[in-house]
């Protein structure tokens, strides 16, 4: 008799602990996602300011002739891509659950265009800036990408001034350090 009860004792804690283990187990199941997009949307709130910040460079450097500014810049996730050959800066959040915009929709923040595509069951998420100046990366037209890192990049912005052409742009030279 006292063995049967020592063995009920046993199996009822082993059953409650299973049970304990598979509550927890769905609580978490559906609290990482949750967590995981709203990790994602800060990363992306912090992006915008960082390229807000760039952005603010850039227009100052557009202003004169042969200035140079410089601009401290992290990727934490994703990658921040500088594009000679449209002259456009593009970051992209790739595979998160964060459906920040309506997918293939294009919405205007400032001087940020944000766009949200469809990857598979996940999202892309991609902030990008154009430019009326000439861009190029270490004087090429080249595109230049920066991946997720654990120090930030220092990105040098020169004005190298106007063609002699009437039709030319400010040529912005970019390098990153």
């Amino acid at each position: 008799m006292i063995k049967t009860k020592l063995s009920q004792v046993w199996i009822e804690t082993a059953v409650y602990t299973l049970i304990g283990i598979t509550i927890m187990g769905i609580v978490l199941s559906m609290a990482i996602p949750q967590i995981e997009k709203m990790k994602d949307n800060t990363i992306i709130e912090q992006t915008i300011s960082a390229m807000n910040t760039l952005n603010d460079k850039i227009s100052q450097v557009e202003q004169s002739e042969k200035s140079v500014g410089k601009v401290v810049f992290t990727v934490g996730k994703g990658y921040l891509e500088i594009i000679s050959e449209n002259n456009s800066i593009i970051y992209t959040l790739e595979s998160t659950k964060l459906e920040l915009s309506e997918p293939g929709k294009e919405i205007k923040k400032g001087d940020i265009i944000l766009k949200t595509e469809k990857y598979g069951s996940n999202f892309n998420i991609i902030l990008k800036m154009n430019y009326a100046s000439n861009i190029t990366y270490d004087g090429e037209e080249d595109t230049k990408r920066l991946n997720a890192a654990g120090t930030p990049y220092n990105i040098f912005i020169e004005n190298k001034g106007v063609g002699a052409d009437i039709n030319s742009k400010t040529q912005l030279d970019f390098k990153v350090i």
